[in-house]
């Protein structure tokens, strides 16, 4: 037998995945209709924002319930509002004191008819 994964705990602060489909039955939704209703080819494809950071689908799903996306996943925001997804500034590509690669980045133009 295996053992099953963890599952990943959300933030504290966070709504249960189970309280936001409450709370969207209590409205007459579901994520598959709501899905259906947006648009998306999937009809699954919203309860990937009850896992994780999902900008478009939280929205939907807020605008739903009748409340703000901050008020249901306040650890995925900022204190402004705005998402606080992703690096605050890029990663270096290549570690300190590396020689970059004499690769070029453009294609090598060669003239046709030339051998």
């Amino acid at each position: 037998m295996t053992a099953r994964a963890a599952v990943k705990k959300t933030s504290p602060e966070d709504w249960h995945p189970a309280e936001v489909v409450a709370a969207l039955r209590m409205k007459g939704y579901s994520l598959r209709a709501l899905a259906t209703l947006n648009g998306y080819g999937n009809a699954n494809s919203l309860t990937s924002a009850l896992r994780r950071p999902y900008p478009l689908a939280e929205g939907i799903i807020a605008e739903a319930i009748g409340v703000e996306p901050t008020r249901i996943w306040p650890s995925r925001y900022g204190p402004d509002g705005k998402p606080n997804r992703g690096p605050s500034s890029p990663k270096p590509m290549l570690p300190h004191g590396a020689k970059p690669s004499r690769l070029r980045l453009v294609r090598n133009r060669q003239k046709r008819g030339e051998k």
